[in-house]
């Protein structure tokens, strides 16, 4: 959403008011999901606390649920255990959705795959979650990489998408 990696509050506040007033000019609610930019040291985390609360949360719609995630809890491409038991209890108090979207800015899925292909942990947490949400049906969503993926893992679609953010060009 933001630039983003300052510790200059007026500069992290510029970019928010900016980011914000385009937002605010959509006709819909607007859900953030923290992307590498945005909580990505002590400062622009407590900047985004609060603005916007805790990185994770859930809410349901029409039996559909909603699960945005940190990928960056509380550092660049993880999930905290803490992060972790939320989508556990969470899943648990909403076993009876007709679908779980998710999404997360990083697609974590891609750098536990590589760690544990050459024989380490998963160094993300992500496969965790991803043994949480076997047995219902869902669909991921992450960003970051900057072009438009689509993988099928175990029957389940995951969508990495193309340019998002602040940083895009592709506004109005």
């Amino acid at each position: 959403s933001s630039e983003g990696y300052t510790t200059n509050i007026e500069d992290s506040e510029a970019q928010w008011t900016e980011f914000l007033a385009d937002t605010d000019q959509i006709q819909m609610r607007f859900f953030f999901v923290p992307g590498n930019h945005d909580p990505s040291n002590p400062v622009l985390h407590k900047i985004w606390r609060e603005k916007f609360g805790r990185e994770w949360y859930s809410f349901n719609y029409q039996g559909v649920h909603f699960l945005c995630l940190s990928s960056e809890d509380p550092h660049e491409t993880h999930m905290s255990d803490e992060q972790v038991d939320f989508v556990r209890a969470d899943l648990k108090r909403n076993k009876d959705a007709r679908w779980t979207f998710v999404f997360m800015h990083k697609p974590l899925w891609v750098n536990a795959e590589r760690a544990i292909a050459a024989g380490n942990e998963d160094p993300t947490n992500w496969r965790k979650v991803e043994e949480m949400l076997k047995d219902r049906p869902h669909t991921v969503f992450a960003g970051h990489v900057h072009h438009y993926l689509q993988f099928d893992r175990n029957g389940t679609n995951y969508y990495q998408l193309g340019t998002t953010g602040g940083g895009s060009q592709l506004r109005g």
